[in-house]
């Protein structure tokens, strides 16, 4: 007997609301609108559409591997950050709200910083993962000179391929490293004026406590941040130094319960003229910010 989209949709709905999937109609309609290849708006709209035997077994797939608590941003590929599209897979982490928060703050400083000539800001993105916020910076500054860097072949092909996604292939230079180590063997080392990272700051500790959606799907290489979760930021703050040049601001994202450790790093380097701290909107300390 064949199955409506109203019926399907009822079905994923059950099925994931038995699974204890936070809001289980609207991941019921996304996943039918990837199957489907539509959008929310218009899976509504032909609700009473009968779906062909194809279509109810990759529902039957995608369904199988939501309550298995696979994310939803892998099953569909892609996720939103900052109001715009980008591709994901198990070799990326998944965009998080609270990552905005490095962009918004880095857009605030350049606002108001009268010694950055036209065309005189230089980005690194230590890090990059899917790519998001050096591309992100990239679109907000269209005049800057953005790098971006990560130590995973796999996660650098995901984020030129949201660059091309974007229209930057040709603004956003993308390279295989552990943070600075590359530019190590360059006789004349560059220097930035804004560095961004969005580093590995869970502990091994904490590794195990993490909820079945992230232990069991996202790269344990973007997650692991040492034993005491702070391994990324010594590495960074280490040759930090030797890469950076006044007026410059450092923005990274941070655990929750960071706030203190990762300041005093910052306060240790002697590098900063003023350290502050934001909150997410959970009011969690989520960036730390260091102004030269």
């Amino acid at each position: 007997m064949k199955s409506t989209v109203k019926e399907a949709l009822e079905w994923a709905s059950f099925c994931l609301r038995e699974a204890s999937i936070n809001n289980p109609r609207a991941e019921a309609e996304l996943l039918l609108a990837s199957v489907l290849r539509t959008d929310r708006l218009r899976l509504l709209a032909n609700n009473l559409d009968l779906l062909a035997d194809e279509e109810c077994r990759q529902i039957e797939v995608v369904l199988k591997r939501r309550v298995n608590h696979e994310p939803l941003a892998y099953i569909t590929g892609e996720k939103y950050f900052y109001g715009r599209r980008f591709v994901v897979n198990r070799d990326v982490l998944i965009p998080r709200p609270e990552t905005e928060l490095i962009v918004e703050q880095a857009l605030k400083w350049v606002k108001i910083s009268t010694d950055l000539s036209d065309g005189g800001l230089r980005i690194i993105d230590l890090g990059t993962g899917s790519g998001i916020l050096a591309i992100t910076l990239a679109l907000e500054l269209p005049s800057a000179e953005v790098i971006a860097v990560d130590i995973s072949p796999a996660a650098l092909q995901i984020a030129r391929q949201n660059a091309s996604l974007h229209n930057l292939e040709e603004r956003v230079n993308f390279f295989e490293s552990s943070y600075f180590d590359l530019f190590d063997r360059y006789c004349r080392p560059p220097f930035f004026n804004l560095i961004v990272s969005n580093p590995p700051y869970i502990s091994h500790y904490e590794l195990e406590d993490l909820p079945p959606s992230v232990a069991n799907y996202e790269p344990r290489l973007a997650l692991d941040g040492g034993v005491d979760g702070l391994a990324s930021y010594r590495a960074i703050m280490k040759k930090l130094p030797a890469y950076i040049v006044s007026p410059a601001l450092v923005v990274v994202e941070i655990g929750s319960t960071q706030n203190q450790a990762v300041s005093k790093l910052f306060i240790e380097s002697s590098l900063f003229r003023m350290i502050g701290c934001r909150r997410d909107l959970a009011n969690h300390p989520r960036v730390i910010l260091g102004l030269i």
